[in-house]
């Protein structure tokens, strides 16, 4: 008998053997030969810190919240006590307005609407500084936190410290973010709180009631 002839494999099939053989290879070159090989793999540290306890417990974060919000209401106090003061020289302005010279009263209500618009700027300005602090300062809690997460990550000799925020399972144990709240509130200044001097509303002189001419 002849040699027997070769075994015809067709081109797809030799592909796909040959890349089950030299994928094979390399998954035991990896050390996955043995199941899925994940005891072999670095069991470097892994720590979680909240991002958002960060933001709203530490000290620095406290003490800017409450500030904010005292900051806030005396404001409103300010520009409420200036709305009554505006209301109460409108409603005056219209009982004199039957007594007053056409020209006086025009000159009087003009007054009255450029006080109006330079309150009205006053309030923006305060409300403009507030905010604007208010972000400078969130900004430096910010910047703190990271010097102080890699000290952390450092110390516990880890190679990530993740948002557990975003983590969705993870060992309590591992989480570390009281460590970094204490570490924070022992070693950055407290915020620097924003003070605003408004003025106190000016009551007009009390006036007596003008006469018509006779």
């Amino acid at each position: 008998m002849g040699a027997a002839a070769p075994i015809s494999i067709p081109w797809t099939r030799r592909k796909a053997v040959a890349l089950a053989v030299l994928g094979l290879g390399v998954v035991q070159g990896l050390g996955f030969g043995q199941g899925l090989g994940f005891a072999n793999a670095d069991a470097a540290a892994i720590f979680t810190v909240s991002r958002k306890r960060l933001l709203n417990e530490t000290a620095h974060a406290q003490a800017l919240r409450q500030a904010e919000i005292e900051l806030t209401a005396e404001l409103q106090r300010w520009v409420d006590a200036i709305k009554a003061e505006l209301s109460a020289e409108e409603q005056e302005l219209a009982r004199l307005r039957p007594t007053l010279d056409g020209e006086v009263f025009a000159a009087r209500v003009a007054a009255f609407d450029r006080k109006v618009r330079g309150q009205r700027r006053e309030a923006q300005k305060y409300a403009t500084i507030l905010q604007n602090a208010f972000r400078a300062e969130r900004r430096k809690l910010v910047d703190a936190l990271g010097p102080l997460l890699e000290e952390a990550r450092a110390a516990r000799g880890a190679s990530v410290i993740l948002n557990a925020d975003q983590v969705l399972a993870a060992d309590p144990e591992h989480d570390i973010t009281d460590e970094v709240i204490a570490r924070f509130n022992a070693t950055v200044p407290p915020p620097v709180i924003p003070g605003i001097e408004v003025r106190p509303p000016v009551q007009p002189p009390a006036q007596e009631d003008e006469q018509p001419p006779q």
